[in-house]
């Protein structure tokens, strides 16, 4: 019987060559991104746990201290501008955040309070209307800091101010540039997201990650199933790998 041959043909070697890393890479970096949501859920959890701190507090901590933390504000909301994030989607919907500036009394600082999510038109012809309590209020937040670069489609300008403002992101430097120079004091780093218990807001509830730990490791799965796939493609396509075991069977059950 002819024993277990090999012939690496070319086009399939380097077709498993090349790709072979890349399906254990794909893999290895999902695991990677499991592990930092994973992360994040912790240190929301950790966080929430914590006391609230007042703006004057919050500000003297460094950008990673002060992701998820709480803060108390005290103060009241400004008419306008009111910021509309756009193409934000809730249960199939497409709608806004809808983002204010308040100005925090003891601090002197003006935030970007996201005060929640509201339906919008999805022709895009009209903005919605946004209700501003005029009172003062006493409210919690919690601090927003982006895990990464937002994707935007272009860099936004902004030659003005107005009192409803479509925008593709709040962490704009061009929007943050423009609102500097419409606001008494400073303004603070970070958005702020109304906690779902306050006033004053609309549908709160933000994913604290757009793709969850257990999926990453789904993903995971699949790449290197498809890795292990093309292990097994090319030694078969490699070798008589199919034909020395059939004959070893044959051989086997002549014997029996």
């Amino acid at each position: 019987m002819n024993g277990l041959l090999f012939d690496f043909e070319w086009r399939t070697t380097l077709l498993t060559v090349l790709l072979l890393p890349l399906l254990v890479a794909l893999g290895f970096w999902q695991l990677e991104r499991a592990e930092e949501k994973r992360q994040l859920a912790d240190r929301n959890a950790e966080r929430a746990a914590l006391a609230p701190v007042t703006l004057a507090d919050l500000a003297a901590l460094d950008d990673t201290e002060q992701a998820d933390r709480r803060v108390r504000l005290q103060g009241h909301l400004l008419a306008e501008p009111q910021l509309l994030v756009d193409n934000q989607l809730r249960s199939g919907r497409y709608g806004h955040d809808v983002i204010s500036l308040f100005v925090d009394a003891p601090s002197g600082r003006t935030v970007l309070l996201n005060r929640g999510w509201v339906p919008g038109d999805p022709a895009r012809r009209s903005l919605p209307k946004i209700p501003v309590p005029r009172a003062e209020l006493r409210l919690l937040a919690r601090v927003y800091v982006s895990p990464g670069e937002p994707y935007v489609l272009e860099e936004e300008r902004f030659d003005g101010l107005a009192d409803r403002m479509l925008v593709q992101q709040a962490s704009s430097p061009a929007l943050r540039e423009a609102l500097i120079a419409a606001v008494d004091g400073p303004l603070f780093d970070h958005e702020l997201r109304l906690l779902p218990d306050q006033p004053a807001g609309f549908r709160r509830d933000w994913p604290l990650v757009n793709v969850s730990p257990a999926k990453h490791q789904g993903y995971a799965v699949q790449w290197f199933t498809m890795a292990a796939a093309l292990i097994v493609l090319f030694v078969l396509r490699s070798s008589n790998l199919a034909t020395f075991w059939r004959r070893r069977d044959d051989a086997d059950s002549q014997e029996v």
